[in-house]
C-alpha cells in the first residue's frame, strides 16, 4: 500500500504535465481519487465492511462491481464532502487481471462510435462485462434528488485511471 501511494504520488504529477493543458490539478481531487483507488485492493468481499477515512470519510458504498471472468472488481458510491459520485476500479491484481492487461490489440470502442476510439482489448472486454451495471447504477443515484447535481468521475489504478 505505501509503495502504491509513493508511486502515485510521484508519477501523477508527471502524467498530469503531460496531459491536456485545460485540465487543473487539484490536490485535493488527487487525495481523494488516491485513497479511494487504494480501498479497491481490499477486495470486493470487504467493501461494503470497509471505513473510509482521510478524505474519503464520509464515502457511501452503494454497489460493488464484480466479474468473476475478468476479475474486474471496484464499486460506484458518493461523498457528499465533494458533490461527487465515484466509479473505482481495482487495478492488476491476478493471474486473470495480469492476462487481460497483455491483450493491448486495439479494438473499436462502440459505445461511442462517433468518437472512433480504440482500445486495448483486454481493458474493453473487462469494462464491458460490467458497463451495464455501472450506468444503472450511477443513474440510479443521479435519479435521487440529493445527488442530482453530483458530478460523477472514476478512478483507480490501470483499469480505472
Amino acid at each position: 500500500f505505501k509503495m502504491m501511494m509513493v508511486a502515485t504520488v510521484l508519477i501523477f504529477p508527471l502524467i498530469v504535465s503531460l496531459s491536456s493543458a485545460a485540465w487543473v490539478y487539484e490536490s485535493a481531487q488527487a487525495n481523494i481519487s488516491l485513497w479511494l483507488s487504494s480501498a479497491a485492493y481490499c477486495g470486493s468481499s470487504r467493501y461494503e465492511k470497509h471505513t473510509f477515512i482521510g478524505p474519503t470519510t464520509g464515502f457511501v458504498m452503494t454497489h460493488v462491481i464484480q466479474d468473476i471472468t475478468t476479475d474486474t472488481e471496484g464499486f460506484v458510491g458518493y461523498l457528499p464532502s465533494d458533490s461527487s459520485i465515484y466509479v473505482v476500479y481495482r487495478g492488476t491484481y491476478s493471474v486473470r487481471s495480469f492476462i487481460d492487461d497483455l491483450d493491448t490489440i486495439k479494438t473499436r470502442y462502440k459505445s461511442y462510435p462517433e468518437c472512433r476510439c480504440e482500445v486495448h482489448r483486454g481493458f474493453y472486454v473487462a469494462e464491458q462485462n460490467v458497463i451495464d451495471e455501472v450506468i444503472t447504477e450511477v443513474a440510479r443515484l443521479k435519479s435521487l434528488p440529493e445527488l442530482a447535481k453530483y458530478s460523477v468521475k472514476t478512478t483507480g489504478h490501470s483499469l480505472g485511471a
